[in-house]
């Protein structure tokens, strides 16, 4: 990614983040959820390619396009396979199952949508935490990122010339 497109992106992220504000504080909780999901597809992803792993999941799911749960779950199963991973560190409590949850219960909310199956402030909860989630794994994720990327830069450096 150049510059640009860094830059790009992070004019993205500041405008998705005005509007998932917007959402949550004016009652747009469908919205917010819209928003807080594509947050957690693109960190999903950043976590998968940072750790060079982005290629080899894609690969494993053929023809079948990317899903924040079928991204959760490979990185559940990259961190258990190699304890000694940064993956491991800091993703080995219950982010990623409580990320599964929040999408099962958002899912189970759409769906009932029209059948006015729903309890009393629900889509005002879930879309709170929502918001919760998505704030742990940026953060998260940002940490991991950098972690990867001083890990690189270190090897880099020990390269002899």
């Amino acid at each position: 990614m150049d510059k640009t497109d860094n830059q790009l992106k992070y004019e993205n992220y500041k405008e998705q983040f005005t509007r998932l504000k917007s959402a949550l504080n004016n009652g747009f909780n469908l919205e917010a959820m819209f928003i807080e999901y594509a947050i957690m597809e693109d960190r999903t992803e950043s976590i998968l390619r940072h750790a060079d792993k982005w290629e080899a999941y894609l690969k494993k799911r053929g023809k079948n396009e990317p899903t924040l749960n079928s991204k959760v779950v490979y990185i559940q199963k990259l961190m258990e396979s190699n304890r000694k991973d940064l993956l491991h560190r800091y993703f080995s409590d219950d982010l990623p199952d409580r990320i599964l949850t929040w999408k099962e219960d958002r899912n189970r909310l759409i769906h009932a949508l029209l059948k006015q199956q729903l309890e009393h402030n629900e889509i005002r909860s879930l879309a709170e935490q929502g918001k919760q989630l998505v704030d742990e794994l940026r953060k998260r994720a940002g940490n991991y990122n950098r972690a990867i990327d001083r890990r690189k830069e270190k090897e880099e450096n020990e390269q002899p010339e």
